[in-house]
């Protein structure tokens, strides 16, 4: 069976302003390339499989980017109006009716080749209809993959609907490729990204564990505060922009903010300048004094308003301690919880500090929300913190079991995104 790759790049994000994220420069190339590339070389390393690299858009950008490549077919939409649907059928008609159909979003940068071929190879091996890539979190993701007999269901497809509507609907005949490494998954859905950390027992762990990941994938990240942090260590500081800048053009991570006594940083005066400048700004939003569970006080968290996600952290090692001894603000949490100060933290109470507008998503409002349980460095505690997970989940919220200390973390793909 040969198989045709299609990418998907007439549309330009939305929510990405009035740029084209598609051209956005993302270390010295247009996001659009990476996908194109990959695709080359995927057709390179399965030349007898991969037969057609069909590029369907509607940007005179785009199609001077494919001019510079060979054999590649460029397909202009003139109904994307219409929705993603359009760009399936204008990629269908332009495959031989015998092959198979590859789509690829073009917003997914770091995905590998060695992601694409084992997805590939995979399908071919399953002898099932469809394929599709799932993350560690068993969601399934982008690209998807259709045999020939399935090409009458993608033309029923109208609207902004993917061919992931179908995949979902018959997913006993998926052939689902496991990514191991989910940062790959991410997409890049926003031009700055800003993440607030919350809570306690694990908020600096956790963001020194999401700037390396971005890092490593090709991202200009800044670590940050709007209250108090330690210096942290190993990473340069900018004290202003085009400190900022050196340190992105040679590949590092920037930490910016006020320095103070202790050795510690508080919230720059220019920090929205310098977030707006970052492709993934994190920033630590809550103090704790080191213990493992917070509740925060009136003047707390202290969230930036560029912020599009908020993460809630939480020790496991809070368990068994009473509110007093393992609880920041432990008078706010057992106002929250309904008892007094001496009562012993159970799971049930971590779950709803986590799930409380009063506790971990105080201020948070229309932002993404995600919880981090945290310190689960044995499996009786990873057990405890998926009983956490589970109440969350009750409550529509994701949450992810980590030990940070050992850089165990997923990373979700949602428009850019986290961790376990």
């Amino acid at each position: 069976m040969k198989i045709d790759v299609i990418l998907m790049a007439a549309g330009a994000g939305r929510r990405y302003g009035n740029e084209n994220k598609l051209l956005h420069e993302l270390k010295g190339k247009p996001v659009f390339t990476y996908a194109l590339e990959n695709a080359v070389e995927l057709r390179k390393k399965l030349k007898d499989v991969i037969e057609n690299i069909i590029v369907v858009s509607r940007f005179d950008e785009i199609e001077k980017i494919c001019s510079r490549y060979e054999n590649i077919r460029y397909i202009y939409n003139s109904h994307s109006h219409e929705g993603i649907s359009a760009s399936i059928h204008e990629g269908m008609k332009a495959s031989p009716k015998d092959n198979a159909l590859m789509f690829m979003v073009c917003d997914q940068p770091n995905i590998s080749v060695d992601t694409l071929i084992g997805l590939t190879a995979g399908f071919l091996a399953s002898d099932r209809g469809l394929g599709a890539v799932k993350s560690t979190e068993d969601e399934i993701c982008n690209p998807c993959i259709f045999a020939p007999q399935w090409r009458g269901e993608l033309e029923k497809i109208q609207g902004d609907k993917g061919g992931k509507s179908i995949i979902n609907k018959n997913i006993d005949e998926v052939y689902l490729y496991r990514c191991e490494n989910s940062a790959e998954l991410m997409d890049i859905d926003r031009k700055n990204l800003v993440i607030s950390i919350v809570g306690a027992g694990g908020k600096t762990s956790l963001m020194y564990c999401l700037a390396e990941m971005y890092s490593e994938n090709n991202m200009n990240v800044l670590m940050t505060t709007t209250t108090h942090i330690y210096r942290p260590e190993g990473y340069k500081y900018a004290a202003d922009k085009e400190q900022l800048k050196k340190i992105w053009d040679r590949g590092g991570i920037a930490v910016m903010g006020k320095p103070c006594e202790g050795n510690k940083l508080s919230r720059s005066e220019n920090m929205e300048e310098y977030i707006s400048m970052a492709d993934i700004a994190i920033v630590e939003a809550d103090g704790s004094r080191g213990m493992p569970c917070k509740a925060p006080y009136d003047y707390e968290p202290v969230i930036p308003k560029e912020s599009s996600m908020v993460i809630g952290v939480v020790g496991i090692d809070a368990l068994g301690k009473t509110l007093k001894d393992g609880c920041y603000g432990s008078e706010i949490a057992a106002q929250i919880l309904g008892v007094d100060e001496n009562h012993i933290i159970s799971t049930e109470d971590i779950a709803k500090l986590l799930s409380s507008h009063e506790g971990a998503m105080k201020n948070v409002g229309n932002r993404m929300y995600y919880a981090v349980i945290n310190k689960c460095d044995t499996p009786k505690l990873r057990a405890e913190g998926r009983k956490i997970k589970e109440m969350l989940g009750k409550k529509g919220i994701k949450a992810f079991v980590c030990s940070l200390k050992d850089s165990i973390y997923l990373i979700e793909n949602i428009g850019g995104m986290v961790y376990d």
